[in-house]
């Protein structure tokens, strides 16, 4: 069997150095962040998330239909694929001899 029967110390050493020197926050630096303003520039009144919504939801009918039209021809070509090979007499190879 093969594999590595060396020491968890010298392991854990390895993989911290492959690692990097990252900047890692801790709990302390972390609760000392001060908040950050998030303004949004961009505002949107109600009426413009209304017509956003219903140009989202005519799109999303419009390509639910094309996809049940997808799959009702994909099931009837499907349909008319296997009936045509039942129906084909399969001769084979024939040997011709003399």
């Amino acid at each position: 069997m093969a594999g590595y029967y060396g020491s968890m110390s010298v392991v854990l050493k390895n993989n911290k150095t492959l690692l990097g020197e990252k900047k890692r926050n801790t709990r302390k630096e972390y609760l000392n962040i001060k908040e950050v303003a998030t303004d949004d520039p961009n505002k949107a009144s109600s009426e413009l998330l209304n017509e956003i919504r219903s140009k989202i939801q005519k799109e999303n009918k419009k390509r639910k239909k094309t996809q049940i039209v997808i799959a009702i021809l994909s099931l009837v070509i499907t349909i008319l694929v296997i009936y045509a090979m039942t129906r084909i007499e399969w001769v084979g190879i024939r040997v011709i001899t003399q």
